[in-house]
């Protein structure tokens, strides 16, 4: 009998330990992360997108009603991602040309489909020297 009392002691005594260092690992983990600003998708998602504001400069290889598609210049951290962005156009009456090059504002994070997307918040056309 009181070698299955001890028994039984140890196995508590080393699953109380076993659950003590998950938990210091664990806690560790969750302190050690760093702090991102978070918002709610404007669009109802439940998704969180970030709101940080990226640019890029580019040139532009294709111009449609509705998007352009532009090309990071090779120096670009954009780069790494995708070599060809889908523009999405706001109504603001701006001729575009293919050849142009251009500054690329967005916020949040790069869409990994192909071309990448972006939501874009500016584009400024770069006057050449």
């Amino acid at each position: 009998m009181k070698k299955k009392l001890i028994g039984i002691l140890l196995i508590v005594l080393v699953l109380g330990i076993g659950a003590g260092v998950i938990y210091k690992v664990i806690e560790k983990s969750v302190v050690d992360r760093e702090t991102f600003d978070f918002k709610i998708d404007p669009n109802g998602s439940n998704d969180t997108v970030s709101n940080d504001e990226h640019s890029f400069y580019g040139k532009i290889l294709e111009v449609n009603s509705t998007y352009l598609i532009v090309e990071p210049n090779e120096d670009e951290e954009e780069r790494k991602s995708s070599d060809k962005f889908r523009i999405e156009l706001n109504k603001d009456n701006v001729a575009y040309e293919v050849g142009t090059n251009v500054k690329i504002t967005y916020e949040g994070m790069i869409n990994e489909s192909y071309p990448a997307q972006i939501k874009t918040i500016q584009i400024e056309i770069m006057l050449e020297d």
